[in-house]
């Protein structure tokens, strides 16, 4: 049902044009929800700040598209209502999954024991070949033309604990640059 203003009708058509391609609609639409996705991920991440504001705006405005395409004015709700919800049900789950992450290599990890809870045996061998592997590969990284000058910092982070946003943020470059990075980084590492 349309406002008296008409702004929930003017809130539909835009959706509509957006869909349809019209890059004013969807600039429009994004300039009406980006305080929305910004005011939500401020509160979120004033909560847990091990999150960037910046990371939880852009999950934000993915939960904006995500409402964009699922819209239906037909439920009863203006475009700004579903929207906002649609924005803050994304930045949530982006820091619950955020913070299951934290006991990740708890999870994942590999007892040393066997299963009856005593201590496995261990060849010398097989701890000498490891540790010339690992020489191996701490040579070729830190070899002379091995590593682009990016891929080095990224390791060198990373290996030190950070994080792949603290990462991103002490290099000056996006999360994407640094998983990319670090995927040539692993094929090169491979190639050994």
């Amino acid at each position: 049902m349309p406002r008296s203003d008409g702004k929930y009708r003017k809130d539909e058509e835009l959706v509509r044009l957006a869909l349809g391609g019209d890059d004013k609609a969807m600039a429009e639409l994004i300039a009406q929800v980006m305080p929305i996705a910004k005011a939500k991920a401020a509160a979120q991440q004033a909560k847990n700040s091990r999150l960037s504001a910046e990371d939880l705006v852009q999950e934000g405005m993915l939960g904006f598209l995500s409402a964009l395409n699922s819209y239906s004015a037909d439920k009863g709700s203006s475009f700004r209502t579903y929207a906002g919800a649609c924005i803050g049900n994304r930045i949530i789950t982006a820091v619950r999954l955020h913070n299951n992450m934290g006991n990740f290599s708890l999870t994942s990890a590999v007892p040393i024991d066997g299963e009856d809870g005593s201590i496995s045996a261990v060849d010398p061998e097989d701890i000498v070949l490891e540790r010339e592997k690992f020489d191996d590969i701490a040579a070729f990284i830190s070899g002379k033309g091995a590593l682009s000058p990016l891929e080095k910092k990224v390791v060198e982070c990373r290996l030190s604990g950070l994080s792949y946003s603290a990462t991103a943020e002490k290099l000056g470059v996006t999360q994407k640059a640094v998983d990319n990075a670090l995927a040539r980084v692993r094929k090169k590492v491979r190639s050994l």
